[in-house]
């Protein structure tokens, strides 16, 4: 059956928006404007040494080109007679052994490869390994000038690159490093990631020579079935020596759960292998970014990531409820300790803890999978919405926690840093699942810093991310499983020993994996799942767990309350809002995408353990609300389906109830949303483009003017509060010109009078100075307390351009943003 459709009139707990508009389109005359183009250098260093137009000797041959030498690494050598082999420009792919193969928009293929060992065979066999080799000039100017290349690499499965004979770089080479040198040349490698992936590599200057170099890449396929195989060597780029030494560069920072409510884990990413802390103050106390003497500094732990960065792992402990905390990640100055040292910081970032115990709320996501779509960009713009949609309806949530499949590829760093992108991820902490799309390299658990990990239970391998682990969180135990192994022995030990140490500590008792074993998409038939299916359950009854969150199955679906594998109570009615479990019974809660990447379709909708079910192709998030007595699980569309199912609407809720004690009543009432009105903004007239025409010559400056579409804003909410309508506008482009938005000022005004509303102040263009409208300033507001109703702003424009702007015609793009 279909979930029951709970429609809330508006957002439950909150609201923001933000727009973009565009603005621009000025055509600035500046006749007769030259300039004089200058040297990379006095070694005259090209931008690239590598690119599209390199001609690549390469091998498709099932063959080593080693082949009786006792150096397997001959072939990455200058001297080696590559004559017979076949000559072309890369991109380099193969896919199913078709002349035209199409491995997607964004990996076009020049140079079709030989994909299979014997293409008329009825079995095919993909070839293992193929070989290529180029070569490169490089003066001794020009070395004396660089400290390394620097190369963009695109590959499908695993790739091993040589200059000159030495090995520079290898990714998801393990399995090529594992096999005897004979081996080495001519094996399958890789982790059947999904697409081809972008990596950087790093060509040590002592590794080049004055002259002719030689580079050679080993390219695998990772299996006799593999389905495609990729190359492309996009760049190899000069670093030039630097004036100064560099500074550690900190990314890819998450703030994690830590072991209990007063700990929080920390991990991030650095450029560069060098000790580094944790640093945290109350928030009070780190004005403008610097933080006071007394400052906690806590050391961080780490190695080398599997990207060729460095990972750092740290946890903050003995935290105070109730309280905001200021932090920041890096290196310490050389002084050593105090606040005022000088160091290569990240930015400041602020959490919050809560009470340590009574009720709360998390926030459970489905499958995020950015790069599964093909589209990064288009799936972390959904990744970032739900969490904005989710956070805003509930402020007060105290855990963002993942069913899994974070990303597409395991080993793509450009997908983490679009996942990480977010500042929602270091400002509440993070609960990460392992999924089966996050198994395939160690980047997952250094990307997140999980507590009470015992990777002996549901262990990873050399290769790929393993581990369970808990925590108790006011007096909730959560237990995180690593389904992608079926090693049953090692999750059973683990889930018994820590129920049985922790298990007295907890009113409620969670347990979370990616491979739902209860779900209504294409992955219920599966072997594995149905493996699991056959498994777990009777555990989970044994050991009294009362809530199972899981993902995988891009769809959402509850369950039946289930024990021991089998539905707990024959009577039990489909949908029913609230459910008192009798000992053994376990809801199984699996979670629809919240990023939009991907669906799956309810294949299995006629499964006997569906109580609920719901796929409309519409992103979704779960709001889990905990108490000493109940758990209500809300599963809520964070995009609109239609008029009648918009955001923040319910797709389906179930209350879990503690059982009462026989002797007692518990009444309850169900208090109704009154009308709550609502806050809506929206830009009048079809043509979203400001036209400001052709700038006019104005003695030392252009000139141009005109002003905004109209915005009109309607407030009908309960109480007035207080509202404003900001805007902020970005440099002005054309091609690789561009000049200031600071050089654009407005002047608001009210068109239309209603609901309180008055315009903002006078802004002036930056011309003389000043920021202009590249700062936030204000369009329109009403204070506390205002009277229904509508009004409609608008505002002159004025843009003064300086007369050295290089001729041509520019746009810029005036981001809205309204805040209540």
């Amino acid at each position: 059956m279909q979930a029951n459709d709970h429609r809330p009139a508006a957002p439950l707990r909150g609201w923001g928006r933000s727009a973009v508009a565009a603005v621009g389109l000025v055509s600035v005359v500046a006749g007769g404007l030259t300039y004089a183009a200058t040297s990379a250098g006095a070694a005259d260093l090209p931008e690239t040494f590598l690119g599209d137009t390199t001609t690549w000797t390469y091998s498709d041959d099932n063959t080593d080109p080693a082949a009786g030498n006792a150096d397997r690494l001959v072939w990455t050598r200058a001297g080696f007679d590559d004559s017979g082999w076949k000559r072309a420009t890369g991109p380099f792919g193969a896919k199913n052994g078709s002349p035209t193969p199409d491995l997607g928009s964004g990996f076009p293929v020049t140079t079709v490869l030989d994909h299979y060992v014997d293409p008329t065979a009825s079995t095919k066999v993909a070839i293992p390994t193929y070989h290529l080799r180029t070569t490169f000039d490089l003066t001794a100017d020009q070395l004396a000038e660089i400290t390394s290349l620097r190369g963009d690499v695109t590959f499908d499965d695993a790739v091993q690159v040589f200059v000159n004979g030495t090995k520079v770089a290898g990714f998801v080479d393990e399995r090529v490093e594992a096999v005897p040198d004979a081996q080495k040349n001519l094996t399958y490698a890789g982790a059947s990631a999904g697409n081809p992936v972008d990596q950087q590599f790093s060509v040590p200057a002592d590794v080049l020579e004055p002259g002719v170099n030689t580079l050679a890449i080993g390219l695998y396929n990772d299996r006799a079935s593999s389905s495609d195989v990729y190359l492309d060597l996009a760049s190899l780029v000069p670093v030039e020596v630097p004036e100064e030494e560099p500074t550690t560069t900190v990314t890819d920072l998450v703030l994690g759960i830590g072991a209990n409510q007063a700990e929080r884990n920390l991990a991030w990413y650095s450029d560069q292998d060098t000790e580094q802390v944790a640093q945290i103050a109350p928030a009070g106390e780190v004005v403008g970014g610097v933080f006071p003497d007394d400052a906690v500094s806590v050391a961080a732990t780490g190695g080398p990531s599997s990207s060729g960065e460095f990972y750092r792992h740290a946890t903050f402990t003995g935290l105070e409820e109730n309280t905001a905390y200021s932090y920041r990640v890096g290196t310490e100055g050389r002084a050593g300790g105090g606040a005022g040292a000088e160091g290569a910081w990240s930015a400041v970032s602020t959490f919050r803890t809560q009470a340590f115990d009574g009720d709360f709320d998390f926030l459970f996501f489905g499958d995020p999978q950015l790069g599964s779509s093909g589209n990064v960009p288009r799936d972390t713009e959904g990744w970032v919405d739900t969490l904005d949609v989710a956070t805003a309806a509930y402020p007060d949530a105290e855990m963002l926690f993942s069913a899994g499949d974070q990303i597409e590829s395991a080993s793509s760093e450009a997908q983490y840093e679009a996942f990480l992108s977010t500042d929602h991820l270091r400002q509440i902490p993070f609960v990460a699942t392992n999924g089966n799309h996050d198994v395939g390299n160690k980047a997952y658990r250094q990307h997140f810093n999980t507590p009470n990990l015992d990777e002996t239970a549901g262990p990873g391998s050399g290769t790929s991310s393993g581990g369970d682990y808990w925590f108790v969180y006011n007096d909730v135990l959560f237990l995180n499983l690593n389904s992608n192994s079926r090693d049953y022995a090692s999750h059973e030990r683990f889930v018994r020993e820590t129920v049985a140490e922790h298990g007295d500590e907890a009113k409620w008792k969670v347990v979370s994996f990616h491979h739902s074993i209860y779900s209504v998409g294409p992955h219920a038939t599966d072997s594995d799942v149905i493996d699991r299916r056959n498994t777990w359950p009777t555990l989970f009854s044994e050991l009294g767990i009362d809530l199972v969150l899981q993902g995988h199955d891009h769809s959402y679906a509850r369950s039946y309350l289930i024990r021991n594998g089998e539905k707990a109570d024959p009577a039990e009615e489909a949908g029913a809002d609230i459910l008192t479990p009798g000992p053994g019974g376990v809801l199984y809660v699996t979670a629809n995408s919240a990023s939009g990447s991907k669906y799956y379709s309810a294949n299995a909708a006629g499964s006997w353990w569906l109580s609920a079910f719901n796929q409309e192709n519409v992103r979704n998030y779960t709001a889990v609300e905990v108490a000493d007595d109940a758990i209500s699980v809300r599963t809520i569309r964070s995009e609109a389906k239609d008029a009648d199912r918009p955001v923040n609407s319910v797709v389906d809720q179930v209350t879990i109830a503690k059982p009462v004690d026989p002797n007692t009543q518990k009444l309850q009432v169900v208090v109704p949303q009154g009308a709550p009105g609502e806050f809506v903004w929206s830009i009048d007239g079809a043509n979203t483009l400001v036209d400001l025409g052709t700038a006019e010559a104005a003695g030392d400056h252009y000139a141009a003017d005109g002003s905004i579409n109209p915005i009109r804003v309607t407030d009908t909410r309960r109480g007035g509060p207080q509202w404003s309508l900001s805007a902020q506008v970005g440099d002005f482009t054309s091609g690789d010109q561009s000049f200031s938005g600071k050089y654009l000022g407005w002047t608001p005004d009210v068109i239309e009078a209603g609901g309180g509303s008055v315009a903002g102040a006078k802004i002036a263009t930056g011309f003389d100075g000043g920021p202009g409208l590249s700062q936030s300033a204000t369009l329109g507001r009403a204070g506390a307390g205002h009277t229904t109703g509508s009004a409609l702003f608008g505002a002159d424009l004025d843009l003064k351009i300086p007369v050295d702007v290089t001729d041509g015609t520019y746009r810029a793009t005036l981001t809205l943003t309204a805040l209540s």
